[in-house]
């Protein structure tokens, strides 16, 4: 489920949050099944924080169970999944999972401030002129956003990069899932209780942001 639903239970559904969805479900799968250098405990505990619908009994003030917080700071930070996580052998899919979680910055970011705009104005002034090189727009969060933004409302770019994806050398050529990689939850309380922390710190985070729900 989206990080948005999770957060907000009484949001509306939209086609985001179905495609926001599919790179769940596709995250779920490799981080359970696909062999990678990171343990098995870690890979639990973030399967855990990313998946579990909500981690400390937090609710919202009609007393709904309240989640997503994990999902809500990597995909808004573009680190989803988390960057420690890699796969033993390479495959198109983590990239293509990252890809697909690209532009949902556009809906978990802190939004842009006055500042931003004034400065992306600026220097595309310069670019319009000549006296700067266009590259050096694409690095300031209004370009990013925009362009987050523009992907994130084109269903057939997501359609695009599955396809692309899909072309790619690389992918396992018997499909079929083995054994699942990860500890199962129910048998890891004690790294789940360490888990909780992080959770509670990127809760803090979110809450003092002014960002999207």
């Amino acid at each position: 489920m989206s990080a948005a639903l999770l957060r907000n239970p009484g949001h509306s559904h939209v086609l985001e949050d179905d495609i926001e969805s599919f790179a769940h479900v596709l995250g779920w799968t490799v981080m359970s099944y696909f062999p990678s250098p990171m343990d098995r405990y870690t890979r639990a505990i973030w399967l855990f924080l990313y998946y579990h619908e909500s981690h400390d009994n937090s609710k919202n003030d009609t007393g709904q169970a309240v989640g997503g917080i994990e999902k809500h700071f990597h995909l808004g930070w573009g680190g989803y999944p988390l960057a420690e996580f890699t796969l033993t052998e390479p495959s198109p899919i983590l990239e293509l999972i990252r890809n697909l979680s690209s532009p949902f910055r556009a809906r978990y970011d802190i939004p842009l401030t006055a500042k931003d705009k004034e400065t992306f104005e600026h220097l595309n002034a310069l670019v319009s002129k000549g006296q700067l090189d266009e590259v050096e727009l694409y690095n300031q969060p209004v370009y990013r956003y925009r362009l987050d933004m523009e992907r994130l409302n084109n269903p057939e770019w997501f359609l695009g990069t599955i396809q692309d994806a899909l072309e790619r050398p690389g992918w396992l050529a018997k499909d079929g899932a083995g054994d699942k990689l990860a500890v199962s939850a129910q048998g890891i309380a004690g790294q789940q209780q360490r888990a909780l922390p992080l959770v509670k710190t990127d809760s803090q985070l979110l809450s003092t942001s002014s960002g999207p729900p």
